[in-house]
């Protein structure tokens, strides 16, 4: 689930209890003064200290560290502090990832933190985001993708003409995301390769491998996440990083609204979250 555009102070009710595997995304702009920005997980009540605080994440700027703590029965916990790599005027992309042992905290891509449940994240019922910054979009959504993970499209349906799909990837090492056909030929493989340094696309039909493509930049690096649309448009399919377009690949089946009915994810690879926007 996702919406755009909120002032700040923002809290929001959870409608249902957060799973684990789910993302909290928040993302915004840090003021130019900023002193603090806080990021609060409550239960019990919407604004502390009336509520209990499962997470609380902290930007204290005047000490360039973040700050976690948990906030129980009238009373704080022990802090956990972090360097900051992040400052005044700049943006944010804050990911809080609920895990069964930790609550995993990643800024702008890079994993921050792995806070040690102290209460169950179950237990949220609301968030909360305060302090010097702005508030431009709220996500939350995902799951634990086992892998190799596959699905088809929506009612058993191809993938048509405009459908994008988003994907927040994390890699540790070489990893691969296939169209497939009715058959079971790869329709467009996708592959970054970190020893070469570059992304191959390519198709396989009939167990025969066609010609390689590797045009274009590799952006990735381990550990670090990003964020992925692939588009099916009428005569390619357009890859999307971080919101840069860094390839295309041209349709190698007879008729793209229909012929692909469904993707695989497999490899060396974290993906927290698989989102399809339809046309």
């Amino acid at each position: 689930m996702a919406h755009d555009g909120f002032s700040v102070p923002y809290t929001t009710k959870l409608m249902s209890p957060l799973q684990d595997g789910q993302t909290i995304n928040l993302r915004g702009h840090i003021n130019n003064d900023a002193k603090s920005v806080e990021v609060n997980f409550l239960r019990g009540h919407s604004d502390l200290p009336a509520a209990e605080a499962i997470l609380h994440v902290k930007f204290l700027f005047s000490d360039k560290k973040f700050v976690f703590n948990s906030y129980q029965q009238g009373q704080w916990g022990k802090e956990e502090r972090v360097s900051m790599h992040v400052k005044p005027g700049q943006d944010y992309d804050l990911r809080v990832r609920a895990l069964s042992e930790h609550l995993e905290i990643r800024l702008n891509g890079d994993k921050i933190h792995e806070y040690k449940n102290r209460a169950p994240f179950t237990m949220t019922e609301y968030f909360q985001v305060k302090g010097d910054c702005t508030l431009s979009e709220v996500h939350w959504g995902g799951r634990v993708y086992n892998l190799p993970w596959e699905t088809g499209f929506a009612n058993g349906a191809s993938m048509p003409a405009g459908q994008r799909i988003h994907l927040y990837a994390i890699p540790k090492g070489d990893w691969k995301l296939d169209f497939i056909a009715r058959n079971g030929d790869l329709l467009f493989h996708w592959n970054p390769r970190f020893k070469e340094n570059a992304i191959v696309r390519n198709s396989n039909k009939n167990g025969t491998w066609g010609q390689e493509e590797r045009e274009g930049p590799f952006p990735f690096k381990k550990e670090h996440g990003n964020d992925i649309t692939i588009v099916n448009e009428p005569y390619s399919i357009q890859i999307h990083v971080d919101g840069h377009q860094i390839g295309t690949f041209q349709h190698r089946c007879a008729d793209p609204v229909h012929d692909y009915i469904g993707f695989r994810v497999d490899g060396d690879v974290d993906i927290t979250n698989v989102d399809f926007k339809h046309p």
